[in-house]
């Protein structure tokens, strides 16, 4: 009589030398088949944004805001909106502190009479 180990060992091999073959054409299968849906749904719609965004310089960084931000997707032959996302944007992006050095800088300036 067998020991666990070797009966889990024996197990795992068989079960390895059926399985794991049908495991990897299913997945080769899914990534065809999303491939295939992801270009047909670029070859069919033509994605748009539209609106009006802000900017405004703040303490530590940069401050976006936006007025009637939407997403269209429209069909790419008869340039219909086939639907529509509302996005609402209003967010401030850090930016860290920059230091500027001149060298062999020349100033000039002008005088206007």
């Amino acid at each position: 009589m067998a020991d666990v180990t070797t009966f889990v060992d024996t197990l795992g091999k068989d079960v390895c030398a059926t399985v794991a073959p049908k495991i990897d054409g299913l997945t080769k299968e899914i990534h065809g088949f999303v491939l295939g849906v992801i270009t047909d749904l670029f070859q069919r719609y033509q994605p748009e944004l539209a609106g009006e965004l802000r900017t405004h310089i703040v303490q530590g960084g940069l401050h976006v805001t936006g007025q009637g931000v939407r997403l269209d997707l429209k069909n790419r032959q008869t340039g219909t909106v086939v639907s529509s996302l509302d996005l609402p944007v209003d967010i401030t992006i850090k930016v860290d502190p920059v230091g500027v050095t001149l060298q062999n800088a020349t100033v000039s300036l002008d005088v206007i009479k």
